[in-house]
């Protein structure tokens, strides 16, 4: 057998063990499906969303957050899904879903790491998203969410092998991606990418995420996607020390997906505190949950 058929074969293994997304799989299609739909009914996604009290808590807490400015309390969902708009409400389903799977990995702290680095990512790409005016807002923050899906897979079905590779890339500030590859002769990109087909997200999606570490030409007068959105993202939350202490670019302007995003030091100066408030504000909603 030959040694590509043998690491397929123990990434398909490895992707088997983890199932289906957590939690209530009815309500994240129902959610999806209905705020995919600018005409759905407010009064049918709450009664979706009322099914289940941990969604209906974080969505009045996002809604009451500081950020939206709102002059009195919210305290119903038929007031806050019209502030928060659809896609706020679709991207907090999906990160109320991975939160819980996160939650239950075999290693408490790394997957805990894991889990601030995949939401502060998620936080910058939608903060890029909105500074460029870039389509798909939703499917940018719910690619960055889940950029790093193939981590905690292996968290949970490699246990002390994984994390003596964890151990290793803190200590040396080394790359993930490359460590996996010497030492496993796979990465979290591919088992990720594998796991998202799976789950037969949309292959746009599959891409950003597969892509989040590929080298960028600048010579490619391509169109700006997702995963290059993804991918600054990615940098701007390992730059801001939330997660893992593994490699990190100290200047994002200098990146060469920051010279495709048309970014330079200033735009990222002035971006990255909005990005760590909303991520403050964001993470809380979790931790109280």
């Amino acid at each position: 057998m030959s040694t590509a058929i043998q690491i397929n074969n123990t990434l398909e293994k490895i992707i088997s063990t983890i199932g289906d997304l957590p939690a209530s799989p009815a309500i994240v299609s129902s959610v999806m499906g209905l705020t995919s739909d600018l005409n759905s009914k407010i009064t049918d996604i709450t009664q979706v969303l009322m099914s289940d009290q941990s969604l209906t808590a974080k969505v009045l807490k996002l809604s009451n957050s500081s950020f939206y400015g709102r002059p009195k309390e919210v305290g119903t969902l038929e007031e806050a899904i019209p502030i928060l708009g659809f896609f706020t409400v679709r991207s907090m389903v999906i990160a109320t879903s991975a939160h819980t799977m996160y939650s239950k990995g075999n290693n408490e702290e790394s997957s805990q790491k894991l889990w601030q680095h995949s939401l502060a990512t998620a936080v910058s790409a939608r903060s890029i998203a909105n500074k460029l005016n870039f389509p798909n807002k939703d499917e940018v923050f719910i690619a960055a969410l889940l950029h790093d899906i193939g981590k905690l897979v292996l968290i949970q079905n490699l246990g002390d092998r994984y994390q003596e590779l964890i151990d290793e890339i803190e200590e040396g500030q080394l790359r993930f991606r490359d460590v996996e590859l010497k030492e496993l002769s796979f990465s979290h990109c591919q088992i990720s990418t594998l796991l998202l087909n799976k789950w037969s997200f949309p292959v746009s999606l599959i891409d950003a995420v597969e892509s989040h570490h590929a080298d960028i030409d600048l010579d490619d007068d391509s169109p700006i996607t997702t995963g290059h959105i993804v991918q600054l993202a990615n940098h701007i939350g390992k730059r801001e020390n939330i997660g893992f202490n593994d490699y990190i670019d100290t200047d994002i302007s200098e990146l060469s997906v920051a010279h495709k995003l048309g970014v330079d030091k200033e735009w990222c100066d002035e971006l990255i505190p909005e990005i760590t408030e909303h991520y403050t504000i964001e993470a809380r909603i979790f931790e109280e949950s």
